[in-house]
């Protein structure tokens, strides 16, 4: 006992810093900015050399308060400073990537925020441009590198819960999407703001599907709003089961809220509770319990959470693969770009619908 106890306490929940960090420039002053990149970097002690926004005023707020040395008066200002010795962080609107990642000096080091794009075409162009000018890239699924999944990878990769055999997402929860003006512009929005998360934490997991089964519906709270709930099914043959019941819009108390996050294989299980999900304006802890060869389940204690924590480790992986301190850049854009269609390719599935049965014939049955 004592022996897996030791191995569960040893699981990777963090990733390491770079040892020379590199001066970071941000593109793009929004609130996920606030909440979360300036934040990480800050605890992760990742200096943040400059800001830009085409909103001066929120720049230069956002730099009062996280005592940020420069606010760039211009995009053109922002690049021609951090130039390729520093790291740029582009967290922009996804229509806006693709003109702004064509203005970046060659042998750049980028971070781009999620998704690659307004969509998977856009997506193919972005990384064009990026290899033309020989950009080492990485995107901001920072899902991967949350203490909890950064764990579980590692339980994986040690054999700890044998073949894969089922993953499961499942969410009540309610989500206050009127905090966001852009959201009813959307032509869809559960899976390419949301799932997009699970779908590329999971292809990093267990790998590429071989198709997707998907259904997004709306609810009439937010009649104006494209989509809030999404039902979806992974294929992996007939060896793994991978469903994602995405209900945003539960209504009715902190009563029977859920937020879980199921690894099952043939020698052992992980089951995160997703606390941040629980209450989006109260974020509780995340909970990680893993069970292994039929032993009793251990809650896991956690480091550090998604929210600033991954944004840190994202930010260093890349920071360290342009050193050559990391082996591999885990959301290089290219990957990303695998996510992107995969989010295509769902959305597709939900604008096709499913098999009618066939009309039983009238008397039937009688």
């Amino acid at each position: 006992m004592n022996g897996i106890s030791d191995t569960l306490a040893g699981l990777r929940q963090a990733w390491p810093m770079p040892s020379r960090p590199r001066p970071i420039t941000i593109v793009g002053c929004g609130g996920i900015v606030r909440e979360a990149h300036l934040p990480a970097y800050r605890k992760a002690g990742l200096p943040v050399a400059g800001v830009f926004d085409l909103n001066g005023e929120a720049a230069r707020l956002l730099a009062r308060d996280f005592d940020v040395p420069v606010v760039h008066a211009s995009l053109e200002e922002a690049i021609a400073a951090c130039g390729s010795e520093g790291v740029f962080d582009l967290a922009l609107p996804p229509e806006a990537v693709l003109e702004t990642v064509r203005q970046l000096p060659h042998g750049a080091t980028v971070l781009i925020q999620k998704p690659l794009g307004p969509d998977g075409a856009t997506a193919r162009r972005i990384v064009a441009e990026l290899d033309a000018r020989a950009i080492v890239a990485a995107t901001n699924f920072q899902l991967r590198f949350t203490p909890s999944m950064l764990a579980i990878g590692d339980a994986v990769d040690k054999g700890l819960f044998g073949d894969i055999v089922d993953v499961d997402v499942h969410l009540a929860v309610y989500m206050p999407w009127e905090l966001w003006s852009f959201i009813p512009r959307l032509e869809a929005v559960e899976i390419p703001l949301h799932s997009i998360h699970y779908l590329d934490w999971i292809r990093g997991l267990i790998g590429e599907p071989r198709s997707i089964y998907a259904r997004s519906v709306k609810h009439p709270r937010y009649g104006n709003q494209a989509d809030a709930r999404s039902s979806i099914i992974l294929d992996y043959g007939d060896r793994v089961r991978c469903c994602l019941s995405l209900n945003h819009t539960y209504g009715h108390g902190p009563r029977h809220t859920d937020a879980t996050i199921r690894v099952e294989g043939m020698k052992g299980a992980a089951h995160v509770t997703v606390g941040y999900l629980l209450d989006y304006l109260r974020p509780q802890p995340e909970r990680l319990e893993i069970c292994h060869e039929r032993q009793p389940w251990t809650a896991l204690p956690l480091t550090g959470e998604r929210a600033p924590d991954s944004f840190a480790y994202v930010m260093a992986n890349l920071q360290r693969f342009a050193a050559g301190e990391d082996a591999r850049l885990v959301t290089d854009v290219h990957d990303a770009l695998k996510t992107m269609l995969l989010v295509d390719a769902g959305l597709k599935s939900s604008r096709l619908g499913g098999v009618v049965p066939e009309a039983a014939d009238e008397g039937e049955g009688r």
